[in-house]
């Protein structure tokens, strides 16, 4: 799934941080890196993110494609999630604004 970062915004309901314009790294797949609340959200809804600034735009690639294809460690899942990394973006974006529990 390819969003463009006014696409993702428009989920969001704000705009993305300057950061996410800037950093190749704000996109980073990493769970284990403290205050990047985003990346938990693509990862726990089974996808790994592929940013290209230039286009401002960032491919959302399911997992299992990238293990299929030996390219990424297994386990990101953990515990029940949607299927989309759509309602993983806007309850990150809830709770880091401190708004209890996702929004269906």
């Amino acid at each position: 799934m390819r969003l463009t970062f006014s696409e993702i915004e428009a989920i969001l309901g704000r705009p993305l941080p300057p950061s996410a314009y800037k950093f190749n790294a704000w996109w980073g797949n990493n769970l284990r890196k403290a205050g990047h609340t985003q990346s938990m959200a693509w990862l726990h809804a089974g996808f790994v993110a592929r940013v290209s600034l230039r286009q401002r735009a960032v491919e959302f690639i399911d997992l299992d494609e990238f293990h299929r294809a030996g390219l990424a460690p297994r386990p990101y899942r953990q515990g029940p999630s949607e299927t989309s990394p759509r309602g993983h973006l806007r309850n990150a974006s809830r709770q880091s604004r401190g708004l209890s529990g996702p929004q269906r």
